[in-house]
């Protein structure tokens, strides 16, 4: 699980912004939103242009790494918007990742020039320094690699292939022990390397997008098909579905009536939200960490409060949502240390954001629009 997230000179962050999910508080209702000693689930409010979808693209940074890729769904990342506008041209962009496997503490930070040249790493197991380098400052340390099997990899030639002027992005060290080791199931690099994979991020800016892949497959069974009508039907779209022949052979989905209409040409933006949520998270691989931007900015209030519900009793994974939904904002559905504010660059729990002893009576979306937290 992540335990800790900061970012400094990324975008909107000019001063480091702290995600802090060990900051867990004594409540004793709706223990479902804390796993592990650590938050599992979390809302975050904020005004427009606060950051919101910036802090998310953030988190999703490492991934990109990991894998050399930069999704067009997620270019937020791009060369010309990562760095903060007021940075200067020596500052680097910061990241820093702590997780928690079971008992081992994982901590992994590195900073850039840009979105692709990383020129520092430092990767640490329980406060013991596993490798670490400053291009900068021409300092490196690669003498503790044997805890993770990693000690007879050749680091003259990862250090070339970084100073390659043709390669348009400098592959980071972590991803060159991950593509070039043999790591056992339940090693630390293994269980890191399914962690990164596992992280989802979906944002409002593209769930009303057309799809892009040939979804209908998912359906072809029978079985399949019966499990996504009953998802949408549950889920307040009344509707049947039905496969037909197309005439190069293939199947596609339907909306099954008298004259049956194209499914993915006839959805409205909340059924498509609803459809881009089902494949992505209840078909596709398990996620293990989900970061989801206005999330129900295409949902009836009834549908956001269902959805939530559904996030936290289903989902084993920590899950980070933003809104503006303040009907959310409930006692009944999370609780005060789970609630934050995004306000100039720093993220407050609403119960750190009052003097105010708050208490599972109390009507937060109230206390919220009559400015009670301080932030």
């Amino acid at each position: 699980m992540l335990r800790k997230f900061e970012v400094k000179n990324y975008k909107n962050f000019k001063e480091k912004i702290s995600v802090d999910f060990t900051n867990v508080h004594d409540y004793r209702y709706n223990e479902y939103c804390v796993k592990n000693d650590l938050i599992s689930k979390m809302i975050i409010y904020g005004k427009n242009a606060e950051g919101k979808s910036n802090l998310g693209s953030a988190i999703f940074d490492m991934i990109n790494d990991v894998q050399m890729s930069r999704n067009p769904y997620f270019y937020r990342n791009d060369q010309r918007l990562f760095k903060n506008a007021n940075a200067k041209d020596s500052d680097l962009v910061e990241f820093f990742y702590s997780f928690q496997f079971d008992d081992d503490i994982v901590n992994y930070e590195y900073k850039k020039k840009d979105a692709y040249n990383t020129v520092f790493e430092r990767l640490s197991l329980n406060d013991q320094t596993v490798f670490y380098y400053d291009l900068e400052n021409e300092e490196q340390d690669f003498s503790n690699l044997g805890v993770i099997n990693a000690n007879e990899l050749n680091w003259e030639e990862f250090f070339e292939s970084s100073n390659d002027d043709t390669e348009s992005t400098r592959p980071t060290a972590l991803r060159y022990i991950i593509y070039n080791t043999v790591q056992k199931d339940g090693s630390i690099i293994y269980k890191l390397t399914q962690f990164i994979k596992g992280i989802r991020y979906t944002s409002s800016l593209n769930a009303n997008m057309r799809f892009h892949f040939p979804f209908d497959e998912y359906f072809e069974e029978q079985e399949e098909l019966d499990k996504f009508e009953k998802f949408l039907n549950d889920y307040g779209v009344k509707c049947k579905l039905v496969m037909l022949d197309q005439p190069d052979g293939k199947k596609e989905l339907y909306f099954d009536y008298a004259k049956p209409l194209h499914f993915a040409s006839n959805l409205s933006s909340g059924t498509l939200a609803l459809t881009r949520f089902y494949i992505q998270y209840l078909i596709r691989s398990k996620p293990t960490f989900v970061f989801m931007d206005e999330f129900d900015a295409f949902y009836h209030y009834e549908l956001s409060e269902k959805m939530v519900e559904l996030l936290e009793k289903e989902f084993d994974c920590q899950v980070v949502l933003t809104s503006h939904n303040t009907d959310l904002l409930s006692n009944s559905i999370m609780r005060p240390d789970c609630f934050m504010i995004l306000s100039n660059g720093k993220l407050t729990p609403i119960c750190e954001a009052t003097n105010r002893e708050l208490r599972q009576g109390h009507n937060l979306e109230k206390l919220y629009k009559n400015g009670e937290f301080n932030v």
